[in-house]
């Protein structure tokens, strides 16, 4: 294989590296070649297909300052931070493509470190039982993209309590769940760092270097904002329904949100309120807009929520509307 040098650490955001792959995949990649590359993201990761809101503890997130980003392969969600390495590997489709022949290749690096890495399922290297990576894969008309994670000594506890349900109960039991069926590799690499980790990677899986220019650097870098924007985030994923309810002033609101691709295709609200004006009217301020805070608000500033709810607050019903909201 052959490594690509982005010169890009330091970047705790994924955005770069989804462009990097696609970048490979399009203009660099030959028929005979396969490329790798090790990097750092720290965040929530979902994969394409998922439901933000459905993958991840909203509350947790926000009250830690925790990132969400949605990646352009399938999967489950994870969890990664400063002492988890992200790997890819790129290569030209195959038949009957497998995981397998690529993750071997991880495999026999790390026996020469002495342990002992064993391949598990769909896509998943095993340590004395416990997962230590799991990989995603994306196929198209350009070549396979394989990427995963790679524990070195992540926070579990974080891990656990970013992508459970907001439940404390859920929480506490599946702290100990996953501990028991995960193991960061640090307590057994003997004194090996992360930093000697990935060289003795790179240095295993790779026979020689492609260095990017600064051209290529410039492109992949516009080509990145695609990962950032709001419309990959939201309306790449399927079509759903948020319930929100609370208590606030004016009443108990119940309120369902039809949403696709980031926009309120229908929105009802219900709850014990008094209406002053027919709740439809604020229905329809709220309908076929982006499912974003600043749009939530300039359309109840329109319609004056507080002519057509009794004792409503402006501010509490926009807080309850966009407190599902990463």
């Amino acid at each position: 294989m052959i490594l690509v040098k982005h010169n890009n650490e330091g970047n705790l955001k994924p955005y770069f590296y989804w462009a990097l792959e696609e970048y490979i995949l399009k203009n660099v990649l030959k028929d005979d070649e396969a490329y790798f590359f090790t990097w750092k993201i720290k965040g929530v990761v979902i994969g394409k297909n998922q439901v933000l809101e459905n993958e991840v503890n909203l509350d947790y997130l926000k009250s830690n300052g925790i990132e969400v980003f949605r990646r352009p392969t399938g999967g489950g969600a994870v969890y990664a931070d400063e002492n988890n390495t992200m790997y890819t590997m790129i290569t030209k489709k195959t038949n009957n493509f497998s995981f397998k022949p690529y993750l071997e290749l991880v495999i026999e690096a790390i026996k020469k470190l002495g342990l002992e890495i064993t391949f598990s399922g769909r896509n998943d290297l095993l340590y004395e039982g416990k997962k230590i990576s799991g990989v995603a894969f994306l196929q198209n008309k350009y070549g396979v993209l394989i990427h995963g994670t790679f524990m070195y000594d992540v926070d579990v506890e974080t891990m656990i309590r970013t992508i459970t349900p907001n439940n404390e109960k859920l929480i506490s039991k599946g702290i100990d769940s996953v501990r028991s069926r995960v193991a960061n590799l640090k307590p057994h690499l003997n004194g090996l760092s992360e930093n000697e980790l990935i060289r003795h990677l790179e240095k295993e899986i790779t026979t020689k270097e492609y260095i990017l220019s600064a051209d290529e650097i410039s492109i992949i870098n516009e080509m990145s904002k695609k990962y950032e924007s709001d419309d990959w985030r939201y309306r790449i994923q399927p079509a759903y329904t948020k319930k929100l309810t609370k208590k606030i002033a004016g009443g108990l609101f119940d309120i369902q949100l039809d949403l696709n691709h980031g926009i309120i295709e229908k929105i009802k609200i219900n709850g014990d309120f008094f209406d002053l004006l027919p709740i439809e009217i604020l229905e329809k301020a709220l309908t076929n807009i982006p499912y974003k805070k600043e749009d939530i608000i300039s359309a109840i500033d329109k319609v004056n929520v507080e002519q057509i709810i009794l004792d409503i607050k402006k501010s509490e019903i926009i807080d309850l509307l966009v407190s599902g909201i990463v």
